[in-house]
């Protein structure tokens, strides 16, 4: 395969090759979905947060009394 380095045809040094390329790439593919999800949850945490404040505002802006009101048609 020519990959193996000095091992010949070993085919125990060509599987250990094999074995380390392929936790090499996991780990590579880890750390690429950790850092995804990371800043997924780093936006999600962000529009989290501002929609909590809107909430905030609207209830405090609006007294439960007038709320019933609203939602029964104008009653």
């Amino acid at each position: 395969m020519g990959l193996t380095m000095g091992h010949g045809k070993d085919p125990r040094a060509e599987e250990l090759h094999n074995l380390r390329v392929a936790l090499a790439t996991f780990a590579l593919q880890l750390d690429a979905f950790e850092m995804r999800a990371n800043g997924a949850l780093r936006v999600a945490g962000r529009a989290a947060s501002t929609r909590e404040a809107s909430i905030r505002k609207a209830s405090v802006a609006v007294p439960w009394a007038d709320r019933k009101r609203d939602s029964e048609g104008g009653k």
